[in-house]
């Protein structure tokens, strides 16, 4: 049995941490904006499309330098900075500006940090990356909550302050494992079985990017939907909140199964079946009127976040072996910058038609998306063994 390696133990800690800054900031943001500041809902929407868009650039750009072997460990160090300054300046900001200013320049480089840490898992042991993103995920689930009640039951400032010291937290670890670098041996055989199998899948990475972006797309589309609908049809903030905590529940232990879902279907079928299941979602949404039979159906929404999360990394990394912080920034952008287009997708289509009508283009989209990869295939030929080795999806 393979032992995990106290780097990766650090590295899972590391994202464990972060995503519970994320999450908590995303969460509480929006809130003290309205509450605090008195800013329109707008402005406040403004803030997280500006600071989500300069990230996605922040992340590009530094993952392309940070495949530098020596660049790795200060990038990801000077990041968690960025979310200290950025954490700190906000304890004391009174003024939309300020907050605007940090979202589009500290926290946009800090935003950048969980691809880094990506890269570095995936840098020292491979395999690893399916439990990482599943760590990730459950830092999502902690952080918003957390972040709720600190800022409720002591203030704002203190959640911004404990954010900081989170970041200051982040710096050291990532310091310490800096002080004594890996050997890349060890990597060797595994960055050789991923280049090989990428060269068995000649699909461009542009293409597949478009597939997968497709799909993470169509899921930011369930998670902003969802809630107006479950409201719609009668149901209250707890049925959406047990709508969510049902989809985590499913998603998180496939995401850290990932690798051998992927080696037993292949990744071309998966992608088959999951936009599959999505259409079967969006045409379930568009007619059910109950509540209860509305919140059943997270389980799909968390089977098909559950195998994308962690098969679209696998993809990425297959097809850029020897450039996994680039993998990484790719997969975290593919994954923000589809929630800024259903964002705006969603709610244009429910102020201008109906919140039904966003369930009925999602699935029509879901449905194009489906024949698209059974037809021309980008990744190769959907086949399922039940038994046997290894599927190839070439």
């Amino acid at each position: 049995m393979k032992i995990i390696s106290p780097r990766i133990v650090l590295i899972a800690l590391c994202v464990v941490v972060n995503a519970c800054v994320s999450s908590a900031l995303a969460a509480v943001i929006p809130i003290f904006l309205v509450s605090n500041l008195h800013v329109s809902y707008f402005r406040a929407s403004l803030l997280m499309v500006v600071g989500t868009l300069l990230s996605a650039a922040a992340t590009y750009s530094l993952g392309r330098i940070g495949d530098a072997a020596r660049a790795r460990y200060p990038i990801a160090i000077a990041s968690a900075i960025c979310g200290l300054a950025g954490a700190m300046i906000l304890a004391f900001a009174t003024r939309y500006v300020a907050f605007l200013l940090v979202f589009a320049s500290l926290f946009a480089v800090a935003g950048s940090l969980f691809s880094q840490l990506m890269a570095l898992a995936i840098l020292h042991a491979r395999s690893s990356s399916a439990i990482i993103r599943a760590v990730a995920s459950g830092g999502w689930v902690i952080g918003p909550p957390l972040g709720g009640m600190v800022a409720t039951w002591r203030s704002p400032a203190v959640l911004f302050l404990t954010i900081a010291a989170a970041y200051a937290l982040l710096a050291m670890i990532i310091g310490v494992m800096a002080l004594r670098l890996p050997s890349p041996a060890a990597n060797t055989s595994e960055s050789k079985s991923a280049l090989s199998a990428s060269n068995r899948r000649p699909a461009s990475i542009v293409l597949t990017t478009c597939a997968l972006a497709s799909l993470h797309f169509l899921l930011s589309v369930c998670a902003l939907g969802i809630p107006w609908r479950i409201v719609q049809i009668g149901g209250s903030e707890y049925h959406v909140g047990l709508a969510f905590a049902i989809a985590a529940a499913v998603e998180i232990p496939l995401i850290a199964c990932s690798n051998i879902i992927v080696s037993r279907a292949g990744q071309a079928t998966m992608l088959v079946v999951s936009s599959t299941l999505l259409l079967v979602y969006f045409a379930a949404a568009s007619l059910i009127d109950s509540v209860p039979a509305m919140v059943s159906l997270s389980v799909i929404n968390g089977v098909v976040t559950g195998i994308m999360m962690g098969l679209s990394l696998i993809v990425l990394q297959e097809r850029l072996p020897d450039r996994p912080a680039h993998a990484s920034a790719i997969y975290s952008n593919t994954i923000r910058l589809s929630y800024v287009a259903a964002l705006l997708t969603a709610g244009g289509i429910a102020q201008q038609i109906s919140v039904v009508a966003i369930f009925q283009a999602a699935g029509a989209l879901a449905l194009c998306l489906s024949l698209y990869l059974i037809l021309w295939q980008p990744l190769g030929r959907p086949v399922l063994r039940w038994r046997g080795s290894r599927l190839n999806a070439s």
